[in-house]
């Protein structure tokens, strides 16, 4: 008897391996790019489900191109909990132009992840981009329409709510709010935000998973109350993203993207420029990715964007190739 208490004892001494313990990681990235147009690039990096795909952009004339460096690093507190787990983490990233420095500008976010039990999470986030220079514009407040850099801070508080609806399928819904301040020149283009929508993704085989989102979003600006400057920025907003993700094995797999975005400006002021103005963009994305190990990633991108509008002069093509290492640690 004494033996077999023994035995019994030392097996479930050896099945317990006491609570489980939180962990920390970071990220760090680095990508280079090339573009052939300075002034669209950031906004067209945020074209994306994840990022800020209503950025305001100035079209200029010109179009310089660049190399742009885009450093990134993310700290992340993972705590196992009885649902599951709880995710926070916070990431700073860069943008650093060669030939155009006062494009450069910073995007800061912090988010947490939580799970509310085994096949639904939540997921809340909250990014600061300041200050970024959008270009040269036209300014309306001191009724002299003198040239004035454009500049815009944005703020974005995002909630997901996600769910496993069967083994292979998983259903997201997205909201977001936001807010835009924009410098003095421009105040009247300051604006607030929303935005809502479903993201669907499918596992269809091991090597294949499908995404397809729809998001709409509507902005007013100060200006639609400020007729005095014919300057409503104001706009609504459909936006549909299908994705595709290939794993080919282990070490290599390729991500195919296309967004297609329509932003209708909604101003009725007699001469206001933006009066029966629309934008439709068109995105697509690809981007190989080679594992060199489980923490070591290799990146090759091509994006190509288009954009056309009610003003030809709005009218613009950009195409961005990235080359980009991530290690995780």
């Amino acid at each position: 008897m004494r033996t077999l208490c023994s035995l019994g004892g030392g097996s479930l001494l050896a099945a317990w391996d006491g609570p489980a313990q939180a962990e920390w990681s970071a990220v760090a990235e680095q990508k280079t790019s090339y573009t052939t147009d300075a002034f669209q690039f950031s906004s067209a990096r945020r074209l994306r489900l994840t990022e800020d795909p209503s950025q305001p952009t100035v079209v200029s004339a010109e179009k310089p191109e660049d190399v742009i460096w885009e450093p990134a690093l993310e700290v992340i507190h993972s705590t196992p909990t009885a649902q599951g787990k709880n995710e926070l983490s916070v990431k700073a990233q860069g943008a650093v132009y060669t030939n155009n420095p006062i494009f450069n500008h910073a995007d800061y976010r912090i988010q947490d992840r939580f799970s509310l039990d085994r096949a639904t999470s939540v997921l809340m986030r909250y990014r600061y981009v300041p200050n970024l220079f959008l270009g040269p514009n036209f300014e309306r407040r001191t009724g002299t329409r003198s040239i004035q850099e454009e500049r815009v801070s944005s703020h974005h508080w995002r909630a997901e709510l996600e769910r496993h609806l069967t083994e292979s399928l998983t259903g997201t819904f997205i909201g977001r709010f936001g807010l835009r301040r924009y410098n003095e020149s421009f105040a009247e283009r300051n604006t607030k935000f929303w935005t809502i929508g479903p993201r669907f993704d499918y596992q269809a085989t091991d090597w294949l998973s499908l995404m397809l989102t729809y998001l709409y979003e509507r902005g007013l600006a100060d200006g639609h109350e400020q007729t005095q400057f014919a300057d409503d920025v104001s706009y609504y907003l459909h936006m549909v993203s299908a994705g595709a993700e290939f794993r080919f094995n282990r070490a290599w797999d390729l991500g195919l993207t296309y967004v297609h975005r329509r932003k209708t400006f909604t101003s009725g002021i007699t001469g206001d420029t933006h009066v029966d103005r629309f934008d439709a963009t068109h995105q697509g994305i690809a981007e190989l990715r080679y594992h060199l190990s489980t923490a070591a990633t290799a990146m090759l991108s091509f994006q190509y964007g288009k954009r056309t509008s009610t003003n030809v002069l709005r009218d613009f093509q950009d195409t961005i190739v990235s080359i980009g290492g991530q290690y995780r640690f």
